[in-house]
């Protein structure tokens, strides 16, 4: 037995005592009991990293086959609500206040290094997609979580940060990346255009306290619900990210903004056979590098994609974006660990995040250095 399948089987164990604890165990949550100071003095006590490059929005490497306009209708396994983080259908929301939830529940995830080493900085974008402050974003921007300590402590420092311009926030952590894509793309980590079709391409971090004393905890944060049924051909959408693909390193440090814009879904591609797996969205002012991670949601408020490729172009308005299904998302996730999505996500996530850092993470990273030393 390979030392990669039994570091998953150990990972499944401590998984199964994570969700035992988690269900007995509740999430420690601070309310805001003092107004913060204003967020531009805590981005002057704060270093000013240089950024080296945005996130790289992979171009997909083969084009998957289309599945019908129409698509299968999914299974009742599929369409089932597992948990509290899955969306039932809601009535449709105002386009002015679906685009006020979408911008305050996106984050900008920007990972900064130490001077002469092996990673250059990167920007890329995140939806928080529970209360608690859980968030989705993509697995080659999770990775950068795993080379923390790499190639010396505290080498890579992410921070999340929210508003326009984005401003210094919040602490975080890891709590899951998928072993598949890290396998699958390691050796690209240090490409400048990395390409990918999206694939397994998703990660879950967990927010775990703030970069300032003065800055609190909400005892709830803004969210968008993941969505269990996929889009359809010509549904109206909104798209949301931090995109900063025509912004030097000092301005996406200071001045990065959210951006938004409506689109409708295109066409609709599958990885396997018959399931949605992926959807085009046409070019948007989103469609640019640093997008990654970002949000497309439908007229209900629920997140229905996570943004993951786009096709190359010299302008945003040529370009084909393009995000990962969350019924994909949810699916893979349950191949890749054999627990459904609502289960790890419920209950207490610092033991879960914990599990997985002791258990699945150190060959990950593993994986990750050898393929920088052998480039």
């Amino acid at each position: 037995m390979s030392v990669f399948i039994r570091t998953l089987l150990l990972s499944f164990a401590g998984l199964l005592v994570a969700i035992i604890l988690g269900f007995t165990a509740s999430p420690q949550q601070v309310s805001i009991t003092q107004e913060p100071p204003a967020l531009q003095e805590i981005i002057e006590e704060l270093p000013v990293p240089t950024v080296a490059s945005t996130t790289v929005v992979a171009t997909p490497e083969v084009t998957k086959k289309p599945i019908p306009a129409t698509p299968p209708k999914p299974s009742t396994a599929t369409n089932t609500v597992v948990a509290p983080e899955v969306a039932p259908a809601q009535p449709s929301l105002s386009s002015s206040n679906l685009n006020t939830l979408a911008r305050a529940s996106i984050v900008n995830v920007l990972c900064v290094t130490k001077t002469g080493g092996p990673l250059n900085s990167i920007s890329a974008s995140g939806v928080i997609i529970d209360p608690r402050g859980t968030i989705v974003t993509n697995a080659h921007v999770g990775q950068y979580f795993l080379l923390r300590n790499y190639p010396s402590e505290n080498f890579v420092e992410c921070t999340i940060r929210t508003g326009s311009p984005a401003a210094p926030m919040y602490t975080a952590e890891l709590l899951f990346i998928s072993p598949s894509w890290i396998r699958d793309n390691a050796n690209k980590i240090n490409q400048d255009r990395p390409t990918g079709n999206g694939e397994h391409d998703y990660a879950f971090l967990r927010i775990t306290g703030t970069v300032h004393k003065n800055i609190l905890l909400p005892s709830s944060f803004p969210y968008l619900p993941l969505s269990v049924n996929p889009p359809t051909e010509g549904e109206q959408v909104l798209v949301a990210g931090y995109p900063a693909g025509f912004l030097g390193g000092i301005t996406v440090q200071k001045n990065l903004y959210a951006s938004s814009a409506n689109t409708v879904v295109g066409e609709l591609f599958t990885f396997i056979s018959d399931t949605v797996d992926l959807f085009s969205l046409g070019g948007t002012v989103v469609s640019q590098q640093g997008s990654s991670g970002g949000a497309a949601v439908n007229g209900s408020g629920s997140l229905i994609g996570v943004i993951a490729t786009s096709s190359d172009a010299p302008d945003t308005g040529s370009r084909d974006l393009r995000a990962i299904t969350t019924s994909y998302i949810i699916a893979d996730f349950q191949k890749e660990t054999g627990v459904r999505l609502g289960t790890y996500l419920i209950g207490n996530t610092e033991v879960t995040a914990r599990v997985f850092a002791q258990t699945t993470a150190p060959t990950l990273t593993q994986i990750l250095i050898d393929a920088i030393k052998n480039n």
